[in-house]
């Protein structure tokens, strides 16, 4: 049997998180106060998260997952355990906190008066890193 288990993650802003997910292709649910995740095995212990992707939307995946604001503002992921093993892992995760960072990035510059002027996908020892190119409007 497996179990859920709970990480800490960089990401604070709400916005960036669903609109990084939604670009991934997901169906995102939305829940101020928290609603309960849904496992493949009914005994695990329940979990409840404001952000989530349920499983039926999950290829291969065993449980719902879920994003939980901690009292701290930041969000922590939550999963079964063995979704680590079906794509659902460090890689996916780094995926997902890369876009929500071009997106708060995006969002900021704009206030600031920028434009966007390139994006590059660059591959690295690390995976695909993405720079954004920006200049000020004239």
């Amino acid at each position: 049997m497996s179990k859920y288990s709970v990480n800490q993650t960089v990401l604070r802003e709400e916005k960036y998180l669903v609109e990084a997910l939604k670009e991934m292709g997901y169906e995102v649910e939305v829940h101020s106060e928290g609603a309960q995740l849904n496992s493949y095995y009914a005994e695990q212990e329940a979990k409840a998260a404001n952000i989530i992707l349920r499983r039926q939307h999950l290829r291969g995946a065993y449980g719902d997952i879920g994003f939980t604001r901690q009292p701290d503002g930041q969000f922590s992921i939550v999963k079964d355990e063995l979704d680590e093993y079906h794509g659902y892992g460090a890689k996916w995760l780094g995926h997902v906190q890369q876009l929500y960072k071009e997106k708060q990035t995006l969002a900021m510059a704009r206030s600031k008066g920028y434009i966007l002027k390139g994006r590059e996908v660059v591959q690295t020892k690390e995976g695909q890193q993405v720079r954004l190119q920006f200049a000020t409007r004239r």
